[in-house]
């Protein structure tokens, strides 16, 4: 027993607020507690059960080697003469309960460092055109050993190719096609933000020469054949295309106010067949993230088709489009979806 008690007991039990009050209080704020709150050592022993599970006060007596180790803990202290640092803060109100009254706790003002700033952010007519930036550099390597090489060292080898009418570049051209290594944390950035619609956004693409290189040549393009591992999914090779607003741009299709149709609130889907459109996008227009498509009233076997899509002004699909026999995706459901169905129709036909 004498053993067992000198391994519970330490230099430690004395620096402890008692239970009753640690419990009640927030385990996030900093402050001091007085020692007074602290029993003392006559309270303690009238029932020291409460320090050491199993000890009581005629084992103390009889054992003068529990008795002298619990006075050199706890016997040469006196109230009100050391405080006792616990890592919390106690609010005034529970002290209050206690019959102490604390008036001079100072809260140390707390850091939690600098804002998440988003490096994909530009400047304010690239935020406001939905335009997002990257940052790549000018590869001299080439072949399949050197671009293996690159991804080792979380480079992603690409190229950026494609003609600018803007900055009088031809595809034509042997020099308008130039070879890139993109830093790997630049693509997963976006990657996470927009997964599978990536190739869908436009970029402003900072190439430098080098490490050093601190200013660059910006160029506006759109991700273009991006490769990924068979197996791990991670991004493999990502090129780039030129953008200027005649390009087409393959915008993805965003479905609205399901709720307000009977099937698709009813064990319904959408079975889609297209899930981008074509757009051409006029200069100085915001590029929309993606399509909006009405859902409203969709019945089971239904068709969408474009007279449900919404374009935003500016935004047009191109030419080529048949609008007559473009099709989203039909409307397809179980029994639940089918019997709503259903049920509309016999509703319809009693009214009448």
């Amino acid at each position: 027993m004498t053993r067992y008690a000198l391994c519970l007991l330490g230099q430690k039990m004395r620096s402890k607020v008692p239970y009753y009050l640690r419990s009640r209080l927030p385990e996030s704020l900093n402050s001091s507690v007085s020692f007074a709150t602290i029993s003392s050592l006559d309270d303690k022993l009238k029932n020291p059960g409460k320090l050491v599970s199993g000890l009581t006060t005629a084992e103390i007596e009889a054992n003068p080697e529990i008795s002298d180790f619990l006075n050199s803990n706890f016997g040469h202290e006196e109230a009100g003469a050391k405080e006792v640092t616990s890592g919390i803060h106690i609010p005034a109100e529970i002290l209050k309960e206690f019959g102490i009254e604390d008036e001079d706790v100072a809260v140390p003002n707390k850091n939690y460092g600098d804002h998440h700033v988003d490096a994909g952010l530009g400047n304010a007519e690239e935020e406001y055109l939905n335009i997002r930036v990257l940052k790549t550099y000018v590869r001299s390597e080439d072949g399949s050993n050197s671009s293996r090489r690159l991804r080792n060292n979380n480079m992603i080898p690409g190229i950026l190719f494609g003609s600018d009418p803007t900055k009088k570049i031809l595809s034509t051209d042997f020099s308008s096609k130039v070879l890139l290594k993109t830093p790997w944390p630049e693509l997963q950035r976006e990657l996470d933000r927009y997964h599978r619609q990536f190739e869908s956004r436009v970029y402003d693409l900072t190439i430098l020469e080098d490490e050093n290189d601190e200013e660059g040549t910006v160029h506006r393009v759109v991700p273009s054949s991006v490769q990924r591992h068979p197996v791990q999914g991670s991004i493999y090779c990502a090129n780039f295309l030129r953008y200027h607003p005649g390009r087409p741009l393959k915008i993805p299709l965003k479905y609205i106010n399901k709720e307000e149709s009977p099937a698709l609130k009813r064990d319904g889907y959408i079975i889609p067949v297209n899930k981008y459109v074509k757009c051409l996008v006029e200069d100085g227009v915001p590029i929309p993230d993606a399509l909006e498509v009405e859902c409203t009233g969709l019945q089971v076997k239904d068709v969408i088709r474009t007279d449900r899509l919404i374009f935003p002004d500016g935004v047009r699909p191109i030419d080529s489009l048949d609008l007559t026999t473009f099709v989203i995706g039909p409307v397809r459901g179980g029994k639940g979806a089918a019997t709503s169905d259903d049920s509309n129709d016999d509703s319809e036909a009693e009214e009448e």
